[in-house]
């Protein structure tokens, strides 16, 4: 016997009662039916087992039900809140490791440990009579900084925070390197704002284009191509507060 049937069953040996409590029972069983009739349909001995129990017994299955598809319902939505908050907590560690990795691509260029590349300037100093001393490239490359170049190379050797213009044999040298002319002054920025520093009277370029025999060519580039340190700093006394000597 189907669930529908026991119904059925239910109601017609109701039928003559009319008192409002025999008209609950019957919406009751009539309920009981509807939700029970997918799990009873392949189940004749449990629709039988329904059709036999009374009237308060049916009222307290039924209680029961709703129960439990509240407690399923609020399980539901304790889940989807879960996963509400997981997605969020995903997306704020997502976007912490982005921040994260900016910050240090950001640090290697400044520290001139990666090659670079971007638009910028570039720098061609003619010196055939070694009249340009080191003193001039440390101004060249301080007014550039000063017009927001964000990496500088000189004849391809990168120029970091720890990097030092120095003299020898009446030759100009960084890091101990010794430069030939022509020097080649590469710099990555606005393109146009790097050019305008130069440019300032009486800055570098007007104290280069003074001297004897030098001649200076500026070109703003689309793209400028500027290699790493070719040593990184050694660092043998600084080291970050709080850090263990």
């Amino acid at each position: 016997m189907s669930a529908f049937t026991a119904v059925a069953s239910r109601r017609h040996a109701l039928a003559g009662r009319t008192r409002p409590a025999h008209l609950l029972i019957l919406v009751v069983t009539a309920a009981i039916g509807f939700l029970l009739v997918g799990q009873l349909r392949d189940t004749p001995d449990q629709s039988l087992a329904l059709a036999a129990e009374s009237e308060g017994d049916l009222a307290r299955i039924l209680a029961g039900l709703n129960t439990e598809a509240d407690a399923l319902q609020s399980e539901i939505a304790e889940l989807k809140l879960a996963l509400a908050e997981q997605a969020r907590s995903t997306q704020s560690e997502a976007a912490a490791i982005e921040a994260a990795n900016a910050q240090l691509r950001t640090l290697l260029v400044l520290a001139g440990t990666v090659p670079v590349t971007g638009p910028g300037v570039t720098l061609t100093i003619a010196d055939p009579s070694g009249s340009i001393t080191y003193d001039v490239m440390i101004d060249v490359v301080q007014e550039l900084r000063d017009a927001g170049a964000e990496a500088v190379a000189v004849n391809q050797h990168r120029i970091g925070v720890a990097s030092a213009f120095g003299e020898r044999d009446g030759r100009i040298t960084v890091q101990d390197r010794t430069l030939e002319a022509p020097y080649i002054v590469q710099a990555i920025g606005q393109p146009a704002t790097l050019d305008g520093g130069l440019k300032i009277p009486g800055g570098a370029q007007d104290a280069m284009t003074a001297l004897r025999n030098v001649k200076v060519e500026v070109v703003r580039q689309a793209r400028v191509d500027i290699p790493a340190l070719l040593e990184p700093p050694d660092l043998s006394q600084a080291r970050p507060v709080g850090s263990r000597p």
